[in-house]
């Protein structure tokens, strides 16, 4: 029997919301642009600064958990699609779900009968420790004990979101105002179920903003909204373009978004359940990226959405499969990793701490150099240790005229008070892989180059 949950959509080319919607270590490889002679040139200013803020009070800043933002990290699958690689080839599938290092999917409800190997796997996937978001379709006849009888069989079960993307026609029963209407009165058995099964409940996810005012208040049925963030092939930082919203943010920013899931659930925090790129090995196709660019990409719109303050980041989708235009999966057709796959699993892992759980303390430590681009995340380990990512906000690929960019790589200092030091430099590059080189400091000083590509350093106590 094949069985196609309603989750299955098409996206559409990679125009789509950039046009349509508003107007207007496995392998550690040494990285070429960093280089000793670029540091050295920098060591002047370093000094100087050095002695400026010397006699000063260093600031402080607030360290988060490296384990929160790794667990912050999600995929979509589509394990039910039957005429696909995720149920044909499912060992090999999990096989990379481990090896990538994420520990949440998300994926669609369906009714499966006793004995159904879709049990087997979700539980497969809870003894390796991962759990699943399940998005529920539009029908009307899902109640809370048929939901709560789920859970119990598949035992991965970790949120209930709400049907996706109902402002499209023709789902949800129409789409539209229809559709948004058809999945409100979701919410209450999603509600009562989570509520006895312990576990959140999610709002519907929209593909236009002028779905979100036309919903209502739902922020008493939900514990986090669903939103879905596409940038047609642009940085994930990037200020938006184009209409402003009512706080100043421009149409396809973080900021944008964020806002947007705001209308209508004030005060909830909201989930990314879906963000990717179409990416090739080369592409001659407007608001596509080579792969090579997404790599970086992918990184930094983990950080980026984590910064911003989303629940989690899911990307789309774990591998090309026919339900989707070519290029969004992690993993190409033959199950072959990207670089992207590569450069999240080497981030995750990295960062990655098997410790107990503890409360992060603050740093003091001064960046010097760098311009507005300089992005930064403060994290700390359960063993003590910092880890300071850096890297520049700026696109390396112009989608519309589908070209590369040059980005200038920034040389910086940072200061740490006299019983810190920094003690390694892990640069990554565009295969997702990253050479890892001693960062030594003088004088309470450490210099380093920072590109687009992200570098992470870790801070010890002497």
């Amino acid at each position: 029997m094949k069985i196609i949950s309603s989750f299955r959509k098409a996206k559409s080319s990679g125009l789509w919301l950039a046009q349509s919607v508003f107007r207007n270590h496995r392998a550690s490889n040494f990285y070429p642009s960093v280089s000793w002679s670029r540091l050295a040139a920098s060591t002047a200013i370093l000094l100087l600064a050095a002695v400026a803020g010397s006699a000063q009070t260093l600031p402080t800043e607030q360290a988060a958990t490296a384990q929160s933002f790794v667990n912050s990290a999600g995929v979509v699958t589509h394990l039910t699609y039957t005429d696909s690689a995720y149920y044909n080839n499912w060992p090999t599938i999990f096989n990379q779900l481990e090896a990538l290092h994420i520990k949440h999917i998300r994926d669609g409800f369906g009714w499966w009968p006793q004995g159904s190997p879709f049990y087997s796997m979700h539980q497969t996937l809870l003894n390796a420790g991962i759990k699943t978001d399940y998005v529920i379709q539009w029908d009307t006849t899902i109640t809370a004990p048929a939901l709560e009888s789920f859970a119990s069989q598949v035992g991965d079960m970790e949120a209930l979101e709400a049907p996706n993307e109902c402002d499209v026609v023709p789902n949800c029963g129409g789409g539209g105002l229809t559709g948004i209407a058809n999945a409100i009165p979701l919410l209450l058995p999603l509600q009562a179920a989570g509520r006895a099964l312990h576990v959140p409940t999610m709002g519907p996810s929209y593909v236009y903003p002028s779905s979100y005012p036309l919903t209502g208040n739902i922020s008493g049925f939900i514990n986090t909204n669903s939103m879905h963030l596409y940038f047609g092939g642009r940085n994930p930082g990037s200020p938006g373009w184009g209409d402003l919203d009512a706080e100043g943010n421009s149409y396809g920013s973080l900021s944008f978004w964020y806002d947007q899931s705001q209308i209508d659930a004030p005060g909830i925090v909201p989930t990314i359940t879906e963000t990717g790129n179409m990416s090739f090995p080369t592409t001659s196709t407007p608001y596509t990226v080579t792969e090579s660019v997404e790599t970086a990409y992918i990184q930094r719109m983990l950080l980026l959405a984590y910064k911003h303050g989303y629940e989690r980041t899911y990307f789309y989708e774990l591998i090309d499969d026919p339900s989707s235009p070519a290029g969004y999966g992690l993993l190409r057709p033959d199950l072959s990793e990207k670089p992207a796959f590569i450069g999240l699993s080497n981030l995750l892992n990295l960062l990655s701490d098997n410790g107990s759980s503890f409360t992060p303390a603050s740093l003091q430590y001064v960046i010097s150099g760098g311009d507005s681009n300089l992005n930064h995340l403060l994290l700390q380990k359960s063993d003590g240790s910092y880890w300071l990512v850096l890297w520049l906000e700026e696109p390396s690929w112009d989608p519309a005229n589908v070209a590369p960019i040059s980005v200038t790589p920034e040389n910086i200092g940072i200061e740490l008070p006299s019983g810190w030091t920094t003690t390694t430099d892990y640069q990554f590059n565009s295969s997702g892989t990253y050479y890892a080189f001693n960062q030594p400091m003088k004088n309470g000083w450490s210099s380093l180059t920072v590109t687009d590509q992200l570098s992470i350093v870790r801070i010890a106590a002497k």
